[in-house]
């Protein structure tokens, strides 16, 4: 005997069906299920990190990275010039604090934005 949800759940895939809407997944019979995302992560904490990501929970560096990508993209319809600034340096902030937590120092090679500001840093005079 079926429950009242799976009946609901057949009837939608019938007529899913029926109408010519379920995408075509002929292409994945008999192969292979795509490579583990997690094969990184050691056996006995994976299945929290599942958890975790489908619970919508991501780590923190990854949270971060997509604050500045948020903040990038504003920025470019940005007018309000010290608004600009603002974001800007907010953005700086968390490039540091991504880097300090992954544990990489801060490139300077002369193609990175970073190099300029320190050049226009340390070429100002100092104030006082």
């Amino acid at each position: 005997m079926l429950s009242i949800i799976q009946t609901i759940a057949e009837r939608k895939i019938q007529q899913a069906m029926a109408d010519g809407t379920i995408p075509d997944l002929s292409h994945w019979k008999n192969k292979p299920l795509p490579p583990d995302d997690m094969a990184h992560v050691p056996e006995d904490l994976r299945m929290a990190y599942r958890l975790l990501k489908n619970g919508g929970y991501v780590p923190e560096e990854v949270a971060m990275q997509k604050e500045i990508n948020r903040l990038e993209q504003l920025l470019v319809n940005c007018a309000d010039e010290r608004e600009k600034i603002r974001q800007l340096r907010r953005i700086s902030c968390l490039r540091t604090k991504l880097e300090n937590r992954l544990g990489r120092p801060m490139e300077l090679g002369e193609d990175t934005p970073y190099y300029d500001r320190v050049v226009d840093r340390l070429a100002a005079p100092k104030k006082g």
